[in-house]
């Protein structure tokens, strides 16, 4: 069961979870608690008592070694503009010893020398330009730089803040590969899709955005020629079937079937003839061709009458409950190879995106100077507060956690 939050009992050491609705005070906490960080405050240790008992933690720590991370640049600059507004107020309520402010009295109350605390908060509020108050990417950026060594990290890369164009490059390499090669059937079907490399590159955009994702099933080494042969193989043995079937269709139909009779009757096989014929239709199945499936015929069975037994009937309900498609194929081949040619660029133009900066830290972490980066960064930072934390992703987790 979830604990009620006291900003002044809260425990500033180990891993905590604060959970707090929308306008429940989240951004005062963070600076209730940042002050607290700055003071040393904290109940005592008694000698012999476990240290879990304290809130307090191990020394008051100045602003450079308090890491504050959130998500965009707006909510860094708001952020920081907040924690050194509080950090005014607490100063000035130490120098007058009152503070209207519940959380401010209370610690005019537990903190015993307002003289040193007022000059920790005035040091502390000079610095703030300083304060290490980042976004998630910042702070990656900053690690891999200032510990090149222990990171692998190039030191000199150009940071991309903006990969759309790189992006597009990949993608239109990947369609003229990939598609300008392959007969008018199979081109026709892939602009249905995707009229355009650009509008290919909207679809897979989240795709590009995480490394961390895996695509299931995997697909294996079926080619997209392979595929789409299969799957023209399997449509044109229903329309064979339909053109070949023609008059058993209506025998085992035509006032067989509730409903199935008369003009809406004739219009329905009449679409479907006209698409049984066209050989060009590629992956288009028309919305008729349910009306024709084995279980809809039955479930619409006038009384009295038998069943349908045209076996063309159930291979329609075999078509529509896995539909032939190459939408999946490609991609997840073009997820592949697009990320693939784009990292490829970067390292040729020594360049990096938002996104490399989270797979390069998480990488060193876990590479065999990974223990000594993190001593690095935990001697810089002794505490981390991770604002929005329900937003981060398992690679964010893994490298605040590590």
């Amino acid at each position: 069961m979830a604990n009620p939050l006291n900003t002044l009992r809260f425990p500033l050491h180990g891993e905590r979870l604060i959970e707090a609705s929308a306008g429940t005070g989240k951004t005062y906490t963070i600076a209730g608690l940042y002050l607290r960080l700055l003071l040393g405050h904290g109940p005592l240790i008694e000698e012999g008592a476990d240290v879990g008992q304290s809130s307090a933690h191990e020394r008051p720590l100045s602003v450079t070694e308090i890491l504050v991370v959130t998500f965009t640049e707006a909510a860094t600059a708001e952020l920081r503009g907040r924690i050194r507004g509080r950090i005014h107020e607490a100063r000035l309520a130490f120098m007058r010893g009152e503070s209207k402010d519940d959380l401010l009295a209370q610690l005019l109350v537990e903190v015993e020398d307002h003289e040193l605390a007022a000059r920790r908060l005035l040091a502390a509020e000079r610095q703030m330009d300083e304060a290490a108050v980042f976004t998630i990417h910042g702070f990656c950026q900053r690690m891999l730089k200032q510990n090149a060594f222990e990171s692998g990290a190039l030191f000199e890369t150009e940071f991309l803040t903006d990969d759309s164009q790189l992006r597009l490059q990949a993608v239109s390499d990947y369609w003229r590969a990939e598609f300008y090669p392959v007969d008018k059937t199979l081109a026709s079907s892939v602009r249905a899709l995707w009229p355009s490399p650009a509008a290919l590159l909207r679809e897979m955009n989240g795709w590009l955005d995480n490394s961390e994702l895996e695509i299931h099933p995997a697909l294996g080494d079926e080619t997209l020629a392979a595929r789409h042969q299969a799957a023209m193989s399997r449509i044109g043995a229903v329309k064979r079937e339909w053109l070949a079937q023609g008059d058993e269709i209506r025998r085992q139909t035509d006032g067989q079937i509730s409903r199935y009779t008369g003009k809406n009757y004739e219009g329905w096989l009449a679409k479907i003839g006209d698409w049984a014929q066209d050989e060009t239709s590629g992956y288009a199945l028309p919305k008729d061709l349910e009306r024709f499936g084995q279980e809809t015929l039955e479930a619409k069975l006038n009384k009295g009458k038998s069943p349908p037994t045209l076996p063309l009937f159930s291979q329609i309900d075999e078509l529509l409950a896995s539909r032939p498609g190459i939408r999946d194929l490609i991609l997840q081949r073009a997820a592949k190879v697009v990320r693939s040619r784009m990292q490829a660029s970067k390292r040729q133009a020594h360049q990096l995106s938002f996104d490399d900066l989270l797979k390069d830290l998480d990488g060193a972490l876990g590479s065999g100077l990974g223990e000594r980066l993190c001593e690095r960064i935990r001697a810089t930072y002794r505490v981390a507060m991770i604002d929005e934390f329900q937003d981060t992703d398992p690679q964010q987790y893994r490298i605040f956690h590590r």
